[in-house]
């Protein structure tokens, strides 16, 4: 059984979500894009940060997991604040 190994890369980039709405109001209700949106993402705006490498299995099961519906801004989120003494806490 031969070993196999997974490179994970994590870096960020920039991008252009484009979607079309029936309305002001409905457009500027909207926080986030839908999945009918339009991503724009230009190859000079990709950077990488570092990357990771793990052994897994070689059952060909190790694939990234896709992006879901979910909202990615529905979860909680920690509010830092200045304090006075240019430390900062979590909230």
């Amino acid at each position: 059984m031969s070993k196999s190994f997974l490179k994970i890369w994590n870096g960020e980039c920039s991008f252009q979500a484009i979607e079309t709405f029936g309305s002001l109001d409905v457009a500027a209700k909207k926080v986030v894009p839908s999945t009918a949106a339009e991503i724009k993402v230009s190859n000079d705006s990709i950077r990488y940060q570092h990357s990771t490498i793990k052994e897994v299995k070689p059952d060909g099961n190790n694939t990234l997991p896709t992006p879901g519906r979910k909202d990615p801004g529905e979860g909680k989120g920690e509010k830092k604040v200045e304090r006075k003494d240019n430390k900062t806490a979590k909230k």
